[in-house]
């Protein structure tokens, strides 16, 4: 009877797990939150002129997808059929609860119990780390990569089959390179040395072959991203450490009380779900047999913390910085997954160590898991704040440029944004309100601008500007 009970609790946060994220993107879809690169993304699908194929090619055909053409054909796509529906490019959110569930299906593979799969689910899911992959359409890559990176797991552990886990492993990194590094756990979950070569000599092979050659020979703007000459660079070096050490002994701990200080903003529906969820977890954990899963859970508790070290090594070859905050915080899909995986099993192995028993660790999951939900749907309301500052910021700029008669010509626009990310409270992690040059089309259309006539930049992108015009306390004032 309690195993049986025990199952339906199982079923049930399953179904909550299904159910929260669904109301995530929900809430983001009806919002219609577009931000950051998103808004060049929108704005150049209501101006396609082109058939598919060529549009598709041009796309590829670009600094940011060229290196990428698996994600990057699938994020064409979306933003050519959105010329028919503005709406088709939010779609790209869906790709998140989609890696959730590739996550939970390879997990409970012969790898890990169901009951530990649905927590690792559920954590990863609500994530402070990497969390523009969840609430940006374009950052479908990431999820993709994520999906076919699982695969390649579940093909090379359970399947034995090098094939098809080469395969799974190219598409991943052609999809977004997050995941190179981690090509070493492949490796490592390879038992023989003549099937690692043949594994090593497909994926690099591959890779190599069609960055340095296929690549630079189909698109004319093609662009390496790797810059691994920056691993001499002292200075360079020196800061991503510290920007490590911070991400993850300050910033998630910053990211979490202020997601706890906005729980007065959140709606009770929303609140009763956390509770709600964190008891099932407490339910499914208080009758778990955590000392059979020991031996597993130390393995890997030690696997993830290396595969940490070799995803945070992605950043010292690259232009790229290790940070919770804003749209830089990108490239943190695989240190998502990850630490993830390190948290649970580290609680497990030191609860074991404390000699604590199954309901004080149940309770320490709960606790985590609403924790974690509270500060994901503030980190959701801030998505969505952020995307209203921006259309108010510009339709208040619409009515004075109407009010003034200005038509045309370069305008400026200045407000304190690095105050504004720091105090306003509705900010959770800096999320990314207006600040580059390609922001503005997009912003500037929906508001009444024609932008191919005024062209409005961030003052502090801007040099050149003929009207600068100042944004403080909702208003827009003429500067002198």
């Amino acid at each position: 009877m309690g195993k049986k009970l025990n199952n339906i609790y199982l079923i049930f946060l399953n179904i909550l797990i299904v159910v929260y994220n669904l109301y995530i993107w929900l809430s983001v879809f009806t919002e219609k939150v577009i931000v950051a690169d998103d808004l060049k993304e929108a704005y150049s699908a209501r101006h396609i002129s082109k058939p598919y194929f060529s549009y598709i090619y041009s796309y590829l055909d670009s600094s940011n997808m060229a290196a990428r053409p698996v994600s990057g054909f699938v994020t064409g796509t979306l933003v050519f059929l959105s010329k028919y529906n503005e709406s088709i490019y939010l779609l790209g959110i869906l790709f998140f609860p989609l890696s959730l569930f590739a996550v939970y299906w390879v997990a409970q593979k012969k790898i890990l119990s169901k009951e530990l799969a649905s927590l690792i689910t559920l954590l990863y899911s609500c994530s402070l780390i990497g969390t523009s992959i969840q609430f940006s359409p374009i950052m479908l890559n990431s999820n993709l990569a994520t999906i076919f990176f699982s695969l390649s797991i579940y093909y090379v552990y359970v399947h034995k089959n090098i094939l098809f886990s080469a395969l799974f492993f190219i598409l991943s990194i052609l999809s977004y390179e997050i995941f190179l590094p981690l090509i070493l756990l492949n490796l490592y979950l390879i038992k023989e040395n003549k099937n690692r070569i043949v594994f090593l000599l497909l994926t690099i092979g591959s890779i190599v072959l069609f960055r340095k050659v296929i690549q630079p020979a189909i698109f004319a703007h093609s662009y390496q991203r790797d810059e691994v000459g920056k691993i001499f660079e002292l200075k360079r070096v020196v800061q991503v450490t510290i920007f490590t050490a911070k991400l993850f002994f300050k910033d998630i701990f910053i990211g979490i009380y202020k997601g706890l200080i906005n729980l007065k903003n959140l709606h009770i529906v929303e609140i009763f779900l956390a509770l709600i969820m964190s008891s099932v977890i407490y339910k499914v954990f208080s009758g778990y047999d955590f000392k059979s899963k020991l031996k597993d859970i130390k393995s890997i508790g030690l696997i993830s913390l290396i595969s940490i070290i070799l995803a945070v090594c992605v950043f010292y070859v690259s232009s790229y910085i290790p940070t919770l905050f804003g749209f830089d915080n990108r490239s943190l899909g695989a240190i998502r997954l990850f630490y993830t995986l390190f948290t649970i099993s580290g609680i497990i192995y030191l609860s074991f160590k404390l000699k604590f028993g199954n309901r004080t660790i149940s309770s320490l999951f709960a606790g985590l898991a609403f924790l974690l939900l509270i500060t994901n749907m503030s980190v959701k309301n801030a998505w969505i704040y952020t995307s209203q500052f921006n259309y108010k910021m510009f339709h208040e700029l619409s009515k004075t440029l109407k009010a003034e008669n200005i038509e045309n010509g370069v305008v400026c626009l200045r407000y304190d944004m690095f105050t504004e990310l720091k105090t306003n409270p509705h900010f959770i992690l800096r999320e990314p309100i207006f600040y580059n040059n390609w922001e503005c089309r997009m912003l500037s259309e929906m508001n009444g601008i024609d932008p191919k006539k005024v062209f409005i930049f961030n003052a502090d992108r801007q040099t050149k500007c003929e009207r600068v015009f100042l944004y403080k306390n909702g208003k827009i004032v003429r500067e002198e």
